[in-house]
């Protein structure tokens, strides 16, 4: 049976994670997941594709909210409570409203990134649905992340695709938040709903990779490709995409909370 290993938050969208040995459940997946979003003077959002040091922003948890450490940066505090006046963002290519986090944490990421950058916040009142690259969009309410609220990964996908590689990447490269153990490599693929206590999961696509897993996240700076390799055994020709990890959507449980070594009852599709 499958068995969740590790847990993962990411609280603003393309930095660090946070590993956590529990977490609540909210309708967009994981509580603070993809909360927060940097954009630039336009409103459109920006990640380690364009500004690869974001990795090296380390979100933790503490005083009812986050607090920020990067390199070279004072700590930054910011309130998980609220937030400020309206605002639009552009998250690929789509508009949508936001919430402005303040003064202080636009000044932060703008001192830090080289440029004039704001903090948002998302709006639980008007969240997103989710899939947006994707031709068939699933319903799923979404925060601030690509696709959809909740990536699994496998820890035997993971182990078979650094076999292959010139040398091994850690699991950090590909943001899951559910790593799980218990299964063969790109079993995951198969799932389709996921069970465990009162909370229920619905999966609803793959995850196609981009760029961003070649930036490595303790330089915060490009590292080792794994798009090549993975290529070449993950190719999905009707997609044209690589995929690696599998997107699900809450579909109960709400208010309960998943733990790290918790068995998932899982249905397959094989």
């Amino acid at each position: 049976m499958p068995k969740i290993t590790e847990l993962f938050v990411y609280p603003v969208k393309s930095c660090a994670g946070v590993r956590v040995d529990e977490v609540a459940i909210v309708p967009t997946g994981f509580e603070f997941d993809r909360n927060w979003m940097v954009i630039d003077d336009s409103g459109t959002f920006v990640t380690q594709r364009e500004h690869p040091k974001l990795a090296l922003v380390k979100p933790q948890f503490a005083n009812g909210g986050l607090i920020l450490n990067a390199p070279g940066m004072e700590p930054l505090h910011v309130s998980a409570n609220g937030g400020g006046e309206p605002l639009s963002i552009s998250l690929f290519g789509e508009t949508h409203p936001a919430l402005a986090t303040n003064a202080a944490a636009d000044a932060w990421f703008s001192t830090y990134l080289g440029g004039q950058f704001r903090l948002a916040k998302c709006d639980p009142a008007t969240l997103r649905k989710g899939g947006v690259q994707y031709p068939e969009r699933d319903a799923a309410p979404t925060s601030f992340v690509d696709n959809y609220g909740i990536l699994v990964i496998s820890e035997a996908s993971h182990a078979a695709l650094n076999q292959k590689l010139s040398e091994a990447v850690p699991m950090n490269r590909f943001r899951p938040n559910i790593v799980v153990s218990g299964i063969d490599e790109h079993d995951e693929d198969y799932f389709t709903n996921a069970r465990c206590g009162d909370i229920a999961l619905r999966f609803v696509n793959p995850c196609y990779r981009c760029s961003m897993t070649s930036i490595d996240q303790k330089i915060g700076a490009p590292g080792l490709e794994v798009l090549p390799v993975l290529t070449t055994y993950r190719y999905d020709d009707e997609v044209k995409g690589v995929k690696f990890g599998n997107y699900a959507a809450v579909s109960g449980g709400v208010g309960s909370r998943l733990r790290v070594d918790s068995d998932l009852d899982v249905d397959w599709s094989f």
